[in-house]
């Protein structure tokens, strides 16, 4: 996936946005006769589902980890279930350490640093997988739009930076479908950031909104005062270099790479050598530090943090409810 398009991001209309709108409707038309036609299949565990409405850099994953972390805090035994995007194994498998981002995708890799990750395009089965390895619940990393997968607790995922961008359906904007279809099928909003009063009305008095923060570890702060080279392949690298300039380092240089890119010895090769002439050090995501040879991760630094949620502790409470009532239900 290339980087998103400036214009979707644009609070007003503009000349592309309007002159793609008619594949917008065709993009409307094909994923209302998926969903006819589609049937809902429910696991025997209970699934929540971290999603988004808008094409990617909303901050889902970050999301999904910490979620993660609060669950296995409380006692119970989440596994991840994901697609597994960008990766070629597409039957359902268990994330082991030497997997690598070309055969299970970078997200996975990720997420199987905190709880054991299952991928594949069959969410269902690696959800009966999870059972049997004694998973108590199953957090879905993306898959809010598939129709074909039933979930129990849908949380949409906002980057308060980002919104809903120019509002408009793909290619003509950011949105996967309507933000008000979008919605219907909501139960939680997790907004990363200060929401807005635009934002805030958009979303139905019915359902919660809950705020976040990505918080930097303190140990990033030995960045502050020096040169960087920033790169990343990621949905929205803006959000990344936003985030080292706010701990007062100096951006030499910003270098952009396509959406989840494995990156070659020529590229880390390249960056050095910028690095060098600019007398900098290297810094990235931790989403590209996996996708980058080992031969070469000595040379990049991460700028590393986790999602912190304003209440914690109601977040728990409503994702146990979840938790329990489903698995009630099954006896």
């Amino acid at each position: 996936m290339l980087k998103a398009p400036k214009f979707w991001y644009q609070k007003k209309d503009s000349y592309l946005s309007r002159s793609l709108y008619p594949l917008s409707l065709l993009f409307r038309l094909g994923t209302k006769i998926r969903n006819f036609a589609s049937t809902s299949k429910k696991s025997s565990l209970p699934i929540i589902c971290i999603g988004n409405i808008v094409v990617g850099g909303a901050g889902k994953t970050p999301v999904s980890l910490k979620i993660g972390k609060i669950l296995i805090k409380a006692g119970y035994k989440p596994h991840f279930i994901s697609k597994g995007y960008a990766g070629i194994i597409k039957t359902s498998t268990l994330v082991e350490s030497w997997h690598s981002p070309t055969s299970v995708g970078d997200e996975s890799i990720l997420l199987s640093k905190v709880a054991p990750t299952w991928i594949g395009n069959n969410r269902i089965k690696s959800g009966e997988y999870a059972k049997m390895q004694g998973s108590d619940c199953l957090i879905m990393d993306d898959g809010f739009q598939n129709p074909t997968i039933y979930k129990d607790f849908s949380i949409i995922v906002i980057n308060a930076s980002q919104e809903f961008g120019n509002k408009r359906v793909m290619p003509s904007g950011p949105l996967r479908e309507s933000i008000k279809r979008g919605l219907t099928r909501t139960n939680l909003v997790i907004v990363i950031g200060d929401s807005s009063d635009d934002l805030k009305s958009v979303i139905p008095s019915h359902i919660p909104i809950m705020s976040a923060k990505f918080i930097i570890n303190k140990e990033n702060k030995i960045f502050k005062g020096q040169k960087i080279t920033a790169f990343a392949g990621i949905a929205y690298p803006e959000k990344f270099f936003n985030s080292l300039a706010e701990q007062g380092t100096q951006i030499v240089k910003e270098v952009i790479y396509p959406d989840h890119y494995i990156y070659h010895e020529n590229d880390l090769l390249n960056l050095a050598e910028i690095a060098n002439k600019t007398q900098s050090i290297l810094v990235s995501t931790q989403k590209d530090f996996v996708r980058i040879p080992k031969s070469y991760r000595s040379l990049v630094n991460t700028l590393e943090g986790e999602i912190v949620f304003d209440n914690e502790e109601l977040l728990l409470e409503i994702l146990s409810n979840v938790v329990e009532n489903h698995l009630t239900d099954e006896k």
